[in-house]
This record gives C-alpha cells, sequence and structure tokens, in this order.
C-alpha cells in the first residue's frame, strides 16, 4: 500500500462519527429481513454491492418514495456504516481476486474525483477504495503468491509497464483511467495491458459510451450490470418493468421519463412537458456529485432552456470528458421531504435515503446506511441548487464542511424520529431494494451461467 501514499497527501472525510452512532443490531435486522437468494441464472461474480438512492416526497398528502438512481461498486460513503458490515461488504469484494483468472491479472478500482482538467482535488473518501484495493490484493496473492499495488500516476510517470506482469491491482482516478484506456474487440487494456477486472459501475459505462459495447464475458465488469448502476434511464426501465412484482405501493408508481440522446431532442423535451403544465429535472448520465442536473419548475422560455443546457453540459464536458452526459433523462420533479423537527440543525432541508444492497455469499442483503440532506434550507419562492441537490460531495466542495454534517445515521432510532419515518418503512424499503436488484440482475443475466466462482 506505500505504492499509493502519494494518491493520500490531502483531506481526508472521517467518517467514524456516524458509523460509531449506527445500531449494528438494527442493522442486522434489516439485512436479515431484506434477505433473498440471487436469480437463477446469475453468478456470484456478477455482482458485489449498489447502494439505492431512495426520495421521500408527497403527493395527494400521502408519502410515497421513488429511486433516483442505482449506484454500484464506486459506492462512496462505505464507512458510514457499521464496522461488522463494512467487513461483509469487503468479504464480497475480496473475492474478485479470485474470480480474475490468469497468471497474473490486472484488476483497475476507479475512484471519482479529479473529474476537472487540471484539477488535483482528489476524492476525500479514496481511503475507502484502499480497503477495496487491500481485499483484491490479499486475495491475489493468497492464490498467486505475489501482488504489486500501483497507481496509475505511477504508471503514467513511468510511461507504461516495466518488467515483467506480476497479479497487479491499480487504484486511479475514472476520468483519467478513461483517457488511459483502450478497448479492443470489446476489451479493456491499459498501456496495452489486458484488464482482468474493473471496479466502478460508472467507469465501465464511461468507456463503453466512450469506445463502443465491451465484451463482458472476457475480463469481470463488477457490477455486471454497471449500466444501470451509471445510467439512471436503464436504472428507471427496471424500476417500470419490476412494478407488477412489487408489493411495496408507497414505491409502487412508474417512473415517468424521457431519454434524450442529443441537444435538441432535450431543449424540445423539455419545453414540450413544461408545456403540459409539468416540472422536470434533466439528470446526465455517467456522472456524479449532482453535476449537470438542472431543474425546471415552468415558466422559462426557449433562450433559459438553452442557457441551463448549455451550463450542464459545460460542468459534465469540463468534469467527465468521454463518455459522459448523453444520453439525458428527463424525469418528473418531486417535491421531496424536508426534515420538520423543531430546533434541529437541518430543519427546513430536504433529503433522501441511501439503502446499501450487497451479496453475502448467494443471497442478497439491504441495509439503510444514511439520510443525504441538502446544505441549504428549502424555499419554494426561492429554489437554490444548494437547497435541492441532497449530495454529500456537492455540499462538501468548498472544503468549509465535512461531509459528517450533511447526513444522519439510519440504523438509529432517533434518525428515524427525525425523518418522521420508523423500522417498519425501513425494513420494507429494505425488501424492495434487493427485490429491486434481484430484478436487475435478472434483466441483465447472461444468456447461459453457471453459479459460482
Amino acid at each position: 500500500m506505500i505504492a499509493l501514499a502519494p494518491m493520500l497527501g490531502h483531506r481526508l472525510d472521517d467518517r467514524k462519527i456516524v458509523a460509531r452512532r449506527q445500531a449494528s443490531d438494527l442493522a442486522s435486522h434489516y439485512a436479515l429481513a431484506s434477505e433473498i437468494p440471487l436469480p437463477a441464472g446469475v453468478d456470484l461474480k456478477d455482482f458485489f454491492v449498489a447502494p439505492l438512492d431512495i426520495l421521500p416526497f408527497r403527493r395527494a398528502g400521502q408519502r410515497r418514495f421513488q429511486l433516483l438512481e442505482l449506484n454500484g461498486t464506486g459506492i462512496g460513503g462505505l464507512t458510514n456504516m457499521p464496522v461488522e458490515l463494512v467487513e461483509e461488504i469487503l468479504d464480497t469484494i475480496g473475492e474478485i481476486g479470485n474470480a480474475c483468472k490468469g497468471p497474473a491479472p490486472l484488476v483497475v478500482v476507479a475512484s471519482s474525483g479529479r473529474e476537472a482538467m487540471g484539477d488535483r482535488k482528489p476524492s476525500h473518501l479514496l481511503h475507502e477504495k484502499l480497503l477495496f484495493v487491500d481485499r483484491i490484493a490479499r486475495a491475489l496473492e493468497e492464490r498467486l503468491g505475489d501482488v504489486e499495488i500501483l497507481a496509475l500516476d505511477t504508471l503514467v510517470a513511468n510511461g507504461g509497464w516495466r518488467g515483467p506482469s506480476r497479479p497487479t491491482v491499480l487504484l486511479g482516478y475514472t476520468r483519467e483511467l478513461v483517457s488511459h484506456t483502450h478497448v479492443i474487440c470489446g476489451m479493456p487494456r491499459l498501456f496495452g495491458r489486458r484488464v482482468a477486472g474493473i471496479v466502478n459501475d460508472r467507469f465501465l459505462f464511461n468507456l463503453t459510451a466512450a469506445y463502443g459495447a465491451l465484451d463482458v464475458d472476457s475480463f469481470l465488469p463488477a457490477n455486471r450490470c454497471y449500466e444501470s448502476g451509471a445510467d439512471k434511464a436503464t436504472a428507471y426501465r427496471h424500476v417500470n418493468s419490476f412494478a407488477a412484482r412489487n408489493t411495496f405501493d408507497e414505491v409502487g408508481a412508474a417512473i415517468h421519463f424521457d431519454v434524450c440522446k442529443d441537444a435538441e431532442g432535450l431543449i424540445e423535451t423539455v419545453q414540450t412537458r413544461l408545456g403540459r403544465g409539468e416540472q422536470i429535472v434533466i439528470k446526465p448520465s455517467g456522472t456524479g456529485h449532482g453535476d449537470g442536473i438542472e431543474f425546471f419548475f415552468g415558466g422559462e422560455d426557449e433562450e433559459v432552456i438553452r442557457e441551463r443546457l448549455g451550463r450542464s453540459l459545460a460542468v459534465v464536458h469540463e468534469r467527465y470528458g468521454q463518455g459522459a452526459g448523453f444520453p439525458y433523462a428527463a424525469t418528473e420533479y418531486l417535491d421531496a421531504e424536508v426534515i420538520r423537527t423543531p430546533g434541529h440543525i437541518l430543519k427546513g432541508c430536504k433529503f433522501e435515503l441511501r439503502i446499501v444492497v450487497y451479496r453475502r455469499g448467494s443471497m442478497l442483503r439491504a441495509v439503510p446506511s444514511i439520510a443525504k440532506v441538502a446544505p441549504e434550507v428549502w424555499d419554494a419562492h426561492n429554489p437554490t441548487r444548494g437547497s435541492l441537490i441532497n449530495n454529500i460531495s456537492a455540499s462538501v466542495r468548498g472544503e468549509k464542511t465535512g461531509g459528517a454534517d450533511h447526513l444522519l445515521p439510519l440504523c438509529l432510532p432517533e434518525t428515524l424520529s427525525i425523518l418522521d419515518l420508523d423500522e417498519d418503512i425501513l425494513t420494507k424499503l429494505c425488501r424492495w431494494g434487493t427485490g429491486y436488484v434481484a430484478h436487475v440482475l435478472s434483466e441483465t443475466r447472461r444468456p447461459s451461467s453457471t453459479v459460482g466462482l
């Protein structure tokens, strides 16, 4: 791990204060209550972990929930959870080292951060990726007797690989990895060396968008359902096709969205839906931190729509480069719940819920992790971006606060009271989460499969 030390010369976001407040027994209750087996025909190596972001909102006075996005192995905030749960997830991540075959496999672990060209600001949760790197490297070393841990920065500085190939785990930032990776006949290669495994759904999606379809049987994509983890429209399609099997009415409504493949189509879609009296959110694919999301509340003319779309595209291009942006998803704006507890420091702020779905052996489990809270108080007469985006990394971008200042631990009765939730509702959300992920995996499984690593 010494090889990665130069990547850590910055302030890291310590989430111990959050993890210590989580009730381990409550986390175990949710995990066991939501446990279901992997669908038939889905391999163990097809799925590892995927956090779901879920929005609570009101419609006709009734509380409802809607999926905002399905994230993947690029998970940020792993260390928000109880230590025992982190260990379970890391044990599963470690299986990647056994699943990547060959005498000297190369496993690439990607992280968000350093999106803007020339911006050396790193991820404040990079140490969580080091936990992934450590577990994968440990498995490779136990199996093959040797392992090298390497930073992409070092590989670039060296001008490529030196000496004979060794089993390797490489850590780098997503945008930079996309620019240094080539895809030949569907197989990713980094400085000419074949990649045996990739850990980060957004990196996988952006590679596909930049270079064409990947041959997902020629290497290990963690997760195999990575398109759903990086493209909101794909995740929403799975929500809608899951509706017939869903038994939790509060999250059962179909998501009304349009897929826009170019700027003119997006402008036309926004204008049409605004003309019907709707309020709209546009969301780019292959991005994070709330980057590129824009809101339209009605009354915006074409000039304003074009200006906001231009701003969105500029941010996405600057921070993510190849593979990110289109297609955009245009969805109905939902008025998220706010914290209403009198005297609470976050009173009046909108929030969303993160439910982490992970594989334990051949079973899927789900555990509530955190409520992500917007950094600014909501004012319907003055809707600011800071009151609309419930994103931890976006909230701390100015480095005046830490991530823990913008979140609440969900495995804690006190938090449920603050958010006007209860254990029964969260248990149902967790069960919905494992059922939904199982459905996604069923719809993205390979044509024929032999279960196992």
